[in-house]
């Protein structure tokens, strides 16, 4: 234990004097979004529309993982999944849901806090339908999260579906599909040097938003 911990004593980065002022803020958190997300997309940034959400279990646990952000419809943000996934069971459950963008190229941090519930089916086909075909071989095939022997019970199942759907149109499965989000708090992080971060929120108050700045 002595070992890690000196190890994460010695892990030190400062990020920067980028500056985040209230003057540079757009007055709608979704446009500021569209903004940073646009930046991190042009500086090449690892996966930038990965996204961790957190749900609340039927135990009141609260569960986190990586999802991808795919589209931005009605100002509230899509995600796709399986529906029986315990993700998708959770949310069905109970819709609040936070989340996380995180753009360490750019010491950049969006969070994020909601409500979530199933997209339209027209917004759940035209992703499905825009996905590489093994990607909608796999959306039928996988029971996620389920335990499975091995890989080559998955790919098994693969290669019978594909033979099976050759040279035919895959449709999306009725247990797959989008999921969307409508935030009613948002918040920048841009990371500074000596640790005085710059930090803004966005708070839903009678159809307006309220931006304050947030101590480090």
């Amino acid at each position: 234990m002595e070992e890690i911990s000196e190890k994460l004593s010695s892990l030190r980065q400062e990020y920067g004097n980028k500056e985040l002022d209230k003057s540079n803020l757009n007055n709608d958190p979704i446009s500021q979004f569209k903004v940073w997300l646009d930046e991190a997309i042009e500086i090449d940034a690892n996966e930038p529309n990965a996204m961790a959400i957190s749900t609340i279990s039927k135990e009141n646990k609260p569960r986190s993982r990586y999802v991808l952000f795919k589209d931005l419809v009605n100002d509230e943000i899509i995600f796709h999944t399986h529906y029986e996934s315990p993700k998708a069971i959770e949310i069905l459950a109970n819709p609040n849901i936070s989340g996380i963008f995180y753009w360490p190229e750019i010491h950049r941090q969006i969070r994020f806090e909601g409500t979530c519930k199933k997209a339209p089916a027209k917004v759940s086909d035209a992703y499905f339908n825009s996905r590489p075909r093994g990607g909608q071989l796999s959306a039928i095939v996988s029971r996620q999260s389920k335990v499975i022997k091995n890989r080559k019970e998955i790919e098994e199942k693969i290669n019978i579906l594909d033979k099976k759907y050759e040279n035919l149109k895959i449709e999306r499965p009725e247990n797959w599909g989008g999921f969307s989000i409508n935030i009613s708090y948002w918040e920048f992080w841009q990371g500074r040097d000596n640790r005085t971060h710059d930090r803004f929120s966005y708070s839903k108050q009678d159809n307006n938003w309220k931006i304050e700045r947030l101590s480090p």
